[in-house]
């Protein structure tokens, strides 16, 4: 790699902690600086990988996002990792069309690599090569067997960058679905597009392959086996949501029921400690798809917000275990 005495690494040695030659030691070697371990998928079919940068590649990519990097575009219709959305805004615009088509990318993170992050810089900014070089090493990981770095699971800069890699497809896919009086949103890997028209669907699913053979670039295919089209008359489903025939989206009567039942064996003290955590952790992300709901279950038990909630005789164990949330 050419010596980094460029702009972008003076901006950055002066916001970060480190001295000269360790930033270049860093960005040398950045790619490299992941670990690596796997979670089962939730789905319970296979594994994940997930690969975290150190905390001093954590930095730098936080530093890239926040200070340089956080005025590149992302379009409207992406809704995973957006202030103030949750998969409810990538459902609900769903949930009162006839017909629903749902697409999900395979191995969505690790197939978008450098080689499409320096095409998209190198459109839409004036950072000459040896700075897009810098930024390619600092936000991708190189796998193991690879000489092509990608992004991955685990970095805090992944979700921001894939989201900004995405937005000449989602533009471009948000046109065509204007175009046929369809609507699409897009959650990360999963697409979803809807309409009241029959037979459009089919037609735009092709589209959308033709479309991802042009944008060679982003490396992404469709996960075929996951591919979905429905009508009204089938249980519709998007990322965990359920859309009723009402024009609603919601987790579903199944898990309310289940989450009614665990705040009743809690305020009888049979819900076990680890039970408990996990309760309020799920309540906690449920707050910004259902607030009405987790609101009115955490008033009906006694605890004033899903911060609160725990076993009647566990106390907190010093005065910061629970911090103030807006719940």
């Amino acid at each position: 790699m050419n010596s980094p005495r460029e702009p972008l690494f003076d901006r950055l040695l002066a916001l970060s902690p480190f001295s000269e030659r360790e930033l270049e030691v860093l960005i040398a070697t950045a790619p490299s600086r992941y670990k690596n371990h796997t979670i089962k998928k939730r789905n319970g079919r296979g594994t994940r990988l997930i690969s975290q940068p150190t905390a001093e590649i954590k930095l730098l990519q936080r530093l890239l996002i926040d200070h340089e990097l956080s005025g590149l575009p992302i379009h409207e219709a992406a809704t995973a990792y957006q202030k103030h959305c949750s998969i409810r805004n990538h459902a609900l615009p769903h949930a009162s069309a006839r017909y629903l088509l749902k697409l999900d990318f395979k191995d969505f993170f690790p197939s978008l690599t450098e080689h499409a992050l320096r095409h998209r810089l190198r459109l839409d900014t004036a950072y000459p090569e040896p700075e897009i070089d810098i930024i390619c090493r600092l936000l991708c990981r190189k796998p193991r067997n690879s000489d092509v770095l990608c992004l991955s699971i685990g970095a805090p800069s992944s979700p921001f960058i894939s989201n900004y890699l995405m937005f000449e497809l989602d533009t471009r896919l948000h046109t065509l679905c204007v175009s046929r009086n369809a609507r699409y949103t897009r959650y990360a890997d999963d697409i979803a597009i809807s309409t009241n028209e029959p037979h459009v669907l089919d037609d735009i699913e092709q589209q959308i392959h033709r479309l991802l053979l042009e944008l060679d670039y982003l490396g992404i295919t469709i996960n075929k086996e996951k591919t979905v089209n429905v009508s009204k008359k089938h249980r519709r489903i998007l990322t965990g949501l359920v859309l009723s025939n009402s024009g609603t989206a919601s987790i579903g009567r199944n898990e309310k029921r289940k989450l009614r039942s665990a705040m009743h064996a809690l305020s009888k003290s049979e819900l076990p400690g680890e039970a408990v955590s996990h309760l309020r952790g799920k309540l906690a992300f449920l707050y910004g798809i259902d607030a009405e709901f987790v609101r009115h279950l955490c008033a009906r038990y006694g605890f004033p917000n899903v911060a609160a909630i725990r076993l009647p005789n566990e106390r907190p164990s010093d005065p910061n275990h629970e911090r103030p949330t807006p719940l």
